[in-house]
């Protein structure tokens, strides 16, 4: 399954709720972030560990957390 969203401006990724369903993402799911080879695409997972620390999560560089954000926290162009 392939999906085409676009980064935000702080390289947030907007997740349409279909897709958000489908993936069974939910708020606070930490997620490992893999590029594939000889394209711009990204492979989002949930990572294994679901118990780690902002801190962890961070200095891991690859991962990621779920969070909300509202239309107006994003920046604008």
């Amino acid at each position: 399954m392939k999906y085409q969203v676009e980064l935000g401006n702080n390289n947030e990724i907007a997740i349409p709720d279909e897709l958000w369903n489908e993936l069974n993402f939910n708020l606070g799911d930490i997620l490992i972030c893999e590029k594939l080879d000889n394209t711009s695409a990204l492979r989002l997972s949930k990572y294994t560990d679901q118990t780690l620390s902002d801190a962890e999560i961070e200095s891991a560089g690859n991962l990621t957390r779920v969070i909300l954000i509202r239309p107006e926290d994003v920046a604008k162009k």
